[in-house]
């Protein structure tokens, strides 16, 4: 999954009118819609970036069973709950993603699953303009935190 192109979806939405609207105003799914794309952007960053680093990025990798099987790993929940507890030992740009990571999926939930969400344009934009920000951010922190970062996401820390 390309996350710009799901960024590219989400603004479209966000900027398309009613059907018949003169004012040029977009509807309720169309602003939810847009807001759950724009989370769905930086899941798929993350669950891409965590299979480059921890198998390789190259198209070679790609192809391998092991490449989509960890891109598949991540978990909505889980990479959550890791995202609440333990991001201060990352890079800012880290902390940032993950941060908008959690707000994001709370917005998604919100327009996804509550019938009576009333949504504006300018939270949308705001939150695509957040989750786009966010991902280039944390796409331009060293490869090595960002494998750091997919270990903490994808495994569960067992104690002794």
């Amino acid at each position: 999954m390309n996350w710009q192109q799901l960024i590219a979806v989400a603004r479209m939405l966000a900027s398309a009118p009613e059907y018949g609207e003169r004012r040029g105003r977009p509807q309720q799914m169309q602003l939810r819609k847009a807001i759950s794309a724009a989370y769905y952007a930086m899941f798929h960053a993350l669950a891409g970036s965590n299979a480059d680093t921890l198998i390789g990025a190259s198209s070679q990798f790609r192809r391998l069973p092991a490449w989509t099987v960890s891109y598949r790993a991540l978990d909505h929940g889980f990479a959550r709950s890791r995202m609440q507890s333990g991001l201060h030992t990352f890079a800012s740009p880290i902390q940032n993603f993950g941060r908008a990571f959690v707000d994001l999926q709370n917005w998604r939930h919100r327009a996804d699953y509550d019938p009576n969400a009333e949504l504006i344009r300018p939270d949308a934009v705001s939150l695509i303009d957040r989750a786009e920000a966010a991902i280039i951010g944390f796409e331009a922190v060293d490869a090595t935190e960002r494998k750091s970062f997919a270990a903490h996401v994808l495994f569960r820390v067992r104690t002794p």
